[in-house]
């Protein structure tokens, strides 16, 4: 990992010097990790790479603020938790309700839970039912379900003490929790209640 990082250093400092392929070499190497990152935030393929597309130019844009004392893969990471989030309160304010994916029928409308086998229709269940949270909950349950980050990844990427992040997490998860209890999805989705 250390060759890595100082191929990225070396690009930083390159394309601060205005090489411009320099940066593309940022992009290539980092751009999947940052796409699945970004999936996490949208099911929707092509919003994943909008958003993507997003975290590259906001970090093209602040590439000087980079001090170089945390891996670059790192700064991009809190720039794409920032990017998501941004996203979601940008479309939570242009509507209130967030609809589900079309043509997707809830638990209760269709009779039964998603099926252990049937991983599509439970992440889709999965995202809407994030959705419905608030912002804060649930990009600190995304950042720790969706994409696994760690207590010091989470802390790191929203700046706030590592000590705090499991409280806030299991608070979010309560609320997730009372969101799945109540109807329509009440009763159809134990695996997500236990």
């Amino acid at each position: 990992m250390e060759d890595a990082d100082a191929a990225d250093r070396l690009d930083v400092e390159k394309t601060l010097a205005g090489d411009h392929e320099a940066f593309s070499r940022l992009v290539e190497r980092h751009g999947q990790a940052i796409h699945q990152r970004m999936r996490g935030f949208s099911r929707d393929e092509s919003t994943g790479e909008e958003l993507a597309q997003d975290v590259f130019v906001e970090a093209f844009a602040g590439l000087a603020s980079y001090r170089g004392d945390a891996p670059f893969r790192n700064w991009l990471a809190r720039i794409a938790t920032f990017v998501g989030y941004k996203y979601w309160r940008e479309r939570e304010k242009r509507k209130k309700e967030i609809p589900l994916p079309e043509g997707w029928d809830p638990p209760a409308a269709a009779g039964a839970e998603p099926e252990p086998g049937d991983p599509e229709a439970a992440a889709d269940l999965l995202h809407a039912l994030l959705a419905a949270l608030p912002e804060k909950d649930r990009l600190l349950l995304t950042l720790a379900y969706v994409q696994d980050c760690s207590t010091g990844e989470i802390a790191e990427q929203l700046g706030v003490s590592r000590a705090l992040v499991p409280m806030r997490v299991f608070k979010a998860k309560l609320k997730l929790r009372r969101l799945a209890g109540r109807e329509p999805w009440k009763g159809k989705i134990k695996w997500l209640i236990s």
